[in-house]
């Protein structure tokens, strides 16, 4: 009888030690209430650092369905091809891509920068697309007031670009002069852009600029192919200028 009470007390003090470990574990843990927008935090990349990875963002998609183009192309259809080109491209040349989007859906801009602030890019590039010119404009993001460092675990949600808005702005560059190398036209633009401000990565954006002429099926896809091939030059070279392989 002495032996059994023995382990009857011993039962109890393990299970009481393990009830207050877990009550102290679930303490512990944040509370977000709904509605709290979550600020950019300053932690490290979940991927390795070894790899060069690259999030293609096609503006727009779902119920948005952006610019209405000549030949009534819709812009979210426009981008998400040139996304598709761009990867193609990418890949071809050993550099992991990630697209914001597959398909035909719809995503907040907020969302957006939620995921790409997730998978710490090397670099983020939005794509759109509009009548006015014909060719190219490159964006590169500029911080509307000069940036200040972070003194805790997260970072203004406004200035979230300030760490990398030089690696930006030298991706914007590179991306620019193979578009120009290609033969087409091109602008190179510094804008307080969101998301672009919002991004803890290098991030740019690239607008095809389709023109008022609608364009057959096969000039279409041959200036998509142009346009796609030179915007993957420049993210390649971009890749060799931050240290990996050109």
């Amino acid at each position: 009888m002495r032996s059994n009470s023995r382990t009857a007390l011993a039962l109890a003090a393990l299970l009481s030690c393990a009830a207050l470990t877990l009550w102290l574990g679930l303490r512990s843990l944040p509370v977000v209430t709904a509605g709290t927008r979550q600020e950019p935090q300053a932690a490290g990349p979940t991927r390795p650092r070894s790899e060069f990875l690259v999030i293609l963002d096609a503006g727009h998609g779902g119920d948005d369905n952006g610019a209405t183009l000549a030949g009534n192309l819709l812009e979210k259809d426009l981008t998400l091809a040139l996304a598709r080109e761009i990867r193609r491209n990418l890949e071809d040349r050993g550099v992991a891509v990630r697209m914001m989007r597959e398909s035909d859906v719809n995503l907040s801009l907020e969302r957006r920068v939620e995921i790409a602030n997730e998978a710490r890019p090397s670099l983020y590039v939005a794509l759109h697309a509009g009548v006015p010119g014909q060719g190219a404009r490159v964006y590169a993001p500029a911080l509307a007031s000069s940036p200040s460092t972070p003194t805790g675990p997260f970072i203004p949600w406004e200035r979230a670009q300030a760490a990398s808005i030089e690696q930006s702005k030298t991706a914007a560059r590179l991306v620019t002069a193979e578009i120009h190398k290609a033969g087409l036209n091109v602008r190179e633009m510094t804008m307080p852009l969101r998301p672009l401000n919002n991004l803890v990565a290098p991030a740019i954006a690239v607008e095809w600029a389709t023109g008022p002429q609608s364009l057959r099926p096969q000039q279409l896809q041959k200036a998509e192919a142009t346009l796609g091939a030179s915007i993957a030059a420049g993210i390649v070279q971009t890749r060799g200028q931050m240290g990996g392989r050109p």
